[in-house]
Formats: structure tokens, C-alpha cells, sequence
């Protein structure tokens, strides 16, 4: 199945634009950047290969700026702003941990700096501890850490990598992207609505911006380079391939309009503040079981979600309190289409990082006709898809409902080549919403 429409349209070329990358002008049903990802080799994935959770009996995975649990895991190099890290590991003993942190050029690959060059200080902390659970069905213990702080600071700003291992076997628990940006200059962002014929009718978001450079700026054709990220998907980030530096002392970029964003795309949401028969979602609840389950009502292709606000931090809300508990929930979903031999249906959420793997995989219920998969989730709240895999690609617009046009956000990146270390440095960045 092709769920790629091609389009006809006119192109005028500005001589004041510096424009890269392919000419062929049709609209994506998704990203197109090839990524690795659990078990199943997937092209467009949500996140960046080395973003990934290793540890089986870990859950509830956060990071994000302090005192701002939604926000998007960036902060100013220098100031005062710490990350919060929080999870929770499902066992009573306590663990310790040793946290590394490896700098990155914009595309991911690790930079040619040295440790001592982007860290002040250790290149290495370790915490643990934890808190218990006063819960017991099951127990977990909760864990938290703040940086920077007096171990882990930073010298130079960029793209950055958190890697959490076991202190006594090194075992890799998990890595997750973080943003360190140097508010140099500053970004004036929007984007403007394209209602494209494609034939699904979905609206187009084209992003655009406005960078007033800082003076040290000498070149910025050739030593800036502009990003753009939807909804926290680092795997789909996107690089601006229009841009004008007619007007002294700022740059104008967007992303082509045949690289712009879907402009309603679609997540649907599961709110579960307490494990019990209350809420609109809730089908079945069976607390005889360890974990408790929880039956959802059916999501039905097309029918089933609804114009929200979801845009933030892609790990979810999950209730903080020690006596929070987990459940095991169970997801029914009708396609409303045939599913052939060679495609599949995963279920990607804030509750398992947006990865595709087996975990996920829908299976097909010949008794109720449905697809189901159950995973574990705390009471919280969640924005989650079904996503169809086909070959090893994800189109993950064609189990979506109708016309929710949920809102969207966006955050765009600077990035400087500085002339002396050759590496990228994050100069500033902004983060807007759709209407």
C-alpha cells in the first residue's frame, strides 16, 4: 500500500533563497528518516537510535526541566535551570546508579569533544537510594535526581545524551536526549496552514522562523544551521532547507513546503487518575489480580478521539504520589480495514517511550474481533496511536481518526559551527503552538 500522495503544484525560485534538497513534490504520510528501533527495523521513528529503555522492569520514565513536568528537557547553559530525572524500578531493593553524559552534533552522531571539554567537573555522578512504594500490588521503588549540580555541570552548550547504568553489574537502564542552549540572539516563530489536496484531507503545518543573530555571527549562511521538532519527536527532527540572509543581522527559514508537518495530527488520550470501575474509558476492573487489571472500552477507528490539547513532554503525566499505583491494561482497537499478511499494529504511547517493538504488537482476537495488547501503565495521564508497520516502515496516519485537529507543538533549534573546535553549539531555541 502507497500512503504517499503526489501533488501538483507551481515552484517559483527567489534568488535571495539558498535552497537544498530534492525537488520531488509530494506530501509525506510520515517523516522519511530511517531509524533502528526494538525489534522491528522501522523507518520514521519516534525516537533517536541511541533514546531507548533497556531495562525490562523499568517504568514511568521522565525528564524534563524542573518544576515543569510537560516542558521539553531544555536548559540554559549557566543559569539556574535543572533537569529533573524520575523513575521508578518494579523491586523493593535499592539500586545505585552511575550516570554518563556524552555530547552530540545535531544529526546524533557523538562530537569531537572530549569530556573535559563539555563538562565542568566529574565526567561521571552516581545516585540511587530511592524511595518505597507503599504500594503492594506490585511494589516499586521511585527514584529521583536534579542536574546540573556541584558533580555534573556543563562547559559548552549543544546536544547532550544521559546514559543510566547499573553501578554494580553496568547494565544499561536507559538513554535519553537533553538540550543545553546558550540564549544567544533571538527566534521569532510561526507557521502557516496549507489545506493541501491530498487525500486523506489532513491540513499542512509549514514552520517558519525568524533568527536575530548575536555579532560574533560573521557568516550565517554557512555557519548556522536551523531545525524543527513536532510534538518531541527527536527522531523526526527536521532541518530547515529554505532560508534568507537578505536582511542584515537575522536569517529567515522554514522547511519546504513539501517537508511540512502534518497540521492535526492526532493522539488519543488515556486519563486513569485511580485504578477503579470510575472514568469514561473504563470497561472491566478486575482487582483480583496482581497487578490489577483494567479493561478498556474499544477504540474504533475513526470514532474514538477527540479535539485535545496534548502537546508537552513525551513520557506522560504519572501520578508522583508513593502510593500511586500499576495496572495492567488491557487495549481493544477495530481498524476498520483489512490488516494484510505483511503489515502490523503497535500500540506507542507515553507510557513505553514510543518505541516499536513486540512489547506492543496488537494481536488479533477471532473471538471479539478485535485487536488487542496489554501492557503496564500507572495511574496517570497519557497520549498514545495505534500505528500500522509495513516492511519495516511506520505509517503511523493510517489508524488515525478524523479530524480532531488536536493541537500541536513545535520547537525550533540554532545551531552555530564554532571556527575554533568544529563543533556545533546551540545558540537558542523556541518552542510555539498551533491554534
Amino acid at each position: 500500500m502507497s500512503l504517499k500522495v503526489p501533488i501538483t503544484t507551481n515552484i517559483i525560485l527567489i534568488p535571495l533563497f539558498l535552497i537544498t534538497g530534492c525537488s520531488s513534490l509530494w506530501i509525506p504520510d510520515s517523516d522519511s528518516t530511517e531509524d533502528t528501533t526494538g525489534e522491528v527495523s522501522s523507518v520514521n521513528a519516534f525516537t533517536i537510535p541511541d533514546q531507548r529503555i533497556s531495562s525490562p522492569d523499568l517504568y514511568s520514565l521522565q525528564l524534563h526541566r524542573r518544576n515543569a513536568e510537560r516542558s521539553a528537557p531544555v536548559i540554559r547553559l549557566g543559569s539556574s535551570d535543572q533537569l529533573s530525572l524520575r523513575f521508578d524500578l518494579i523491586e523493593t531493593g535499592a539500586r545505585q546508579f552511575r550516570i554518563r553524559i556524552t555530547h552530540h552534533d545535531p544529526d546524533w552522531s557523538r562530537s569531537i569533544l572530549a569530556p573535559e571539554m563539555y563538562m565542568d567537573g566529574f565526567a561521571e555522578a552516581f545516585f540511587g537510594g530511592g524511595r518505597a512504594s507503599s504500594s503492594q500490588r506490585p511494589s516499586f521503588r521511585h527514584y529521583e535526581y536534579h542536574f546540573p549540580n556541584n558533580r555534573i555541570s556543563f562547559e559548552t552548550s549543544g546536544n547532550y545524551m544521559l546514559h543510566v547504568e547499573d553501578f554494580q553489574t553496568g547494565d544499561h537502564l536507559f538513554s535519553l536526549p537533553f538540550f543545553v542552549h546558550e540564549n544567544q540572539g533571538e527566534i521569532i516563530s510561526s507557521y502557516d496552514t496549507i489545506f493541501a489536496p491530498r487525500r486523506d484531507l489532513r491540513i499542512l503545518h509549514q514552520t517558519n522562523s525568524r533568527f536575530i543573530y548575536p555579532e560574533f555571527v560573521e557568516f550565517p549562511q554557512f555557519d548556522l544551521e536551523f531545525y524543527f521538532i513536532q510534538n518531541q519527536f527527536w527522531g523526526r527532527t527536521r532541518k530547515a532547507d529554505h532560508f534568507d540572509v537578505a536582511t542584515p543581522g537575522s536569517v529567515y527559514y522554514e522547511v519546504s513546503r513539501n517537508r511540512s508537518f502534518i497540521g492535526d495530527y492526532e493522539f488519543r488520550l488515556l486519563e486513569i487518575p485511580e485504578l477503579t470501575l470510575r472514568g469514561p474509558r473504563i470497561l472491566d476492573y478486575q482487582p483480583g489480580f496482581v497487578p490489577p487489571r483494567l479493561i478498556l472500552n474499544a477504540d474504533v477507528q475513526g470514532f474514538t478521539s477527540g479535539p485535545h490539547t496534548i502537546p508537552g513532554a513525551r513520557f506522560g503525566s504519572p501520578v508522583s504520589d508513593l502510593g500511586a499505583r500499576y495496572g495492567d491494561v488491557y487495549f481493544s482497537f477495530d481498524p476498520e480495514q483489512t490488516i494484510g499478511e505483511n503489515q502490523e499494529i503497535f500500540l506507542v504511547g507515553d507510557f513505553n517511550n514510543w518505541t516499536i517493538d513486540d512489547r506492543n504488537r496488537l494481536q488479533y482476537d477471532e473471538t471479539d474481533n478485535y485487536w488487542t495488547v496489554n501492557t503496564f501503565i500507572k495511574e496517570g495521564s497519557y497520549a498514545y496511536k495505534y500505528v500500522l508497520v509495513e516492511d519495516g516502515n511506520i505509517f503511523d496516519l493510517a489508524l488515525d481518526d478524523t479530524f480532531t485537529r488536536s493541537q500541536q507543538e513545535y520547537i525550533t533549534f540554532v545551531y552555530y559551527q564554532d571556527p575554533v573546535y568544529r563543533h556545533y553549539r546551540l545558540l537558542q531555541t523556541n518552542t510555539f503552538y498551533s491554534n
